[in-house]
C-alpha cells in the first residue's frame, strides 16, 4: 500500500514534473520567430511506471494531455488539458483521477487561467489561477475539500511564473541552437501560494531507446528544485528529461529518482502533432 501511494502522488505530479525538466527550451514562439510546437488537435500519452531492485518496471498509472481551440472571456485560447489515472488492479488499492486545464491566449501564448481538480483516495483538493500579465500577479483560490472555505491569495509572477500545464506547452516553442552543452538556467513555477524556483541544465543530444516507439533522437535535460514545499519534490533530488530533437519537441521520456527506485514516465502515444516527427 506504500508503495501504491507513493507511485500514484508521483503520477499527479507528472504534469508539473515534465514541465519543470522541460525548461531548458524556455522561450515564446512569437517572440523568436520559430514555429509554433503545438496546436489544437494535440493528444499525448504517457504510461508511468515504477522500478527498483526488488520490484520489476511496473506500469502504474497514465497520464493524457490533449490541446483544443476554445474562448475564454471572448479571447481566443488554446485549452489544454491534463488527466492522471491509475491503471488496472491498482485502481483496487487507490483512486487517482486528477485533472488539470490551462488557457493560453492564442496572440502571445501566455497563460489567462488555470484550474485543477483532484481526487486521490478520499482527498480532494481544487485550485483556479486568474492571471493579470498587465499588473503582475496571480489571483489564486484553493480548496482543500475536508474544510469549507476556500482560501484567496494573490501572487506575484516572479520570473515570470506559469502553472505548470502552462510551462509544459509555452516551452516547447524555442530555438534548442541557442544552448550550448553544460549550460544551466533558472526557471519559475507557479504554485497554490508561492513561487518556486528551478535550476535546470541542458545535457545536450542523444539517441535513447524508448520502448514502443525504437530509437529516438532527443535533448537531454536535467532539473533540480531551489527550494522545497509541498506541492513539489524533495529538495536535492535531480530528474532527467528526453525530449524530441525535432520540430515538436515532445518530452518522450522522463525519469525521477526516489528513495527506493525511481519513477519512469514514457511516451506512448501521440497524435495531432503540428509537424512531422523527426523534422526540424
Amino acid at each position: 500500500m506504500t508503495d501504491c501511494y507513493m507511485v500514484t502522488g508521483m503520477i499527479r505530479r507528472f504534469a508539473m514534473l515534465a514541465a519543470v525538466l522541460f525548461a531548458g527550451t524556455a522561450g515564446r514562439a512569437q517572440t523568436d520567430g520559430t514555429l509554433p510546437a503545438f496546436g489544437a488537435g494535440e493528444r499525448l500519452v504517457y504510461t508511468v511506471s515504477y522500478r527498483a531492485a526488488m520490484w520489476p518496471n511496473t506500469d502504474m498509472g497514465d497520464v493524457v494531455l490533449t490541446v483544443e481551440d476554445d474562448l475564454l472571456d471572448g479571447v481566443p485560447a488554446l485549452k489544454i488539458s491534463a488527466r492522471a489515472t491509475v491503471k488496472g488492479m491498482f485502481r483496487w488499492f487507490y483512486k487517482l483521477d486528477d485533472r488539470y486545464h490551462s488557457w493560453l491566449r492564442t496572440s502571445d501564448m501566455l497563460p489567462v487561467r488555470a484550474e485543477a481538480d483532484l481526487l486521490e483516495g478520499d482527498y480532494r483538493f481544487s485550485s483556479s489561477f486568474v492571471y493579470d500579465w498587465d499588473e503582475g500577479v496571480s489571483f489564486n483560490t484553493y480548496r482543500d475539500h475536508r474544510y469549507p472555505e476556500a482560501t484567496e491569495t494573490d501572487v506575484e509572477l516572479a520570473g515570470d511564473a506559469m502553472d505548470a500545464i502552462s510551462l509544459f506547452y509555452t516551452l516547447r516553442m524555442h530555438d534548442i541552437a541557442s544552448y550550448t552543452p553544460g549550460q544551466t538556467m533558472t526557471l519559475a513555477l507557479l504554485l497554490k501560494d508561492d513561487v518556486r524556483f528551478i535550476k535546470y541544465r541542458y545535457y545536450g543530444r542523444e539517441v535513447r531507446e524508448i520502448k514502443g516507439l525504437g530509437k529516438v533522437k532527443t535533448l537531454k535535460f536535467s532539473c533540480q528544485l531551489v527550494n522545497d514545499g509541498a506541492d513539489s519534490f524533495e529538495e536535492g533530488s535531480e530528474f532527467f528529461v528526453w525530449i524530441s530533437d525535432d520540430a515538436n519537441k515532445v518530452p518522450v521520456f522522463l525519469e525521477s529518482p526516489l528513495r527506493v527506485g525511481s519513477i519512469r514516465a514514457r511516451l506512448v502515444e501521440y497524435g495531432g502533432l503540428q509537424h512531422v516527427p523527426g523534422t526540424n
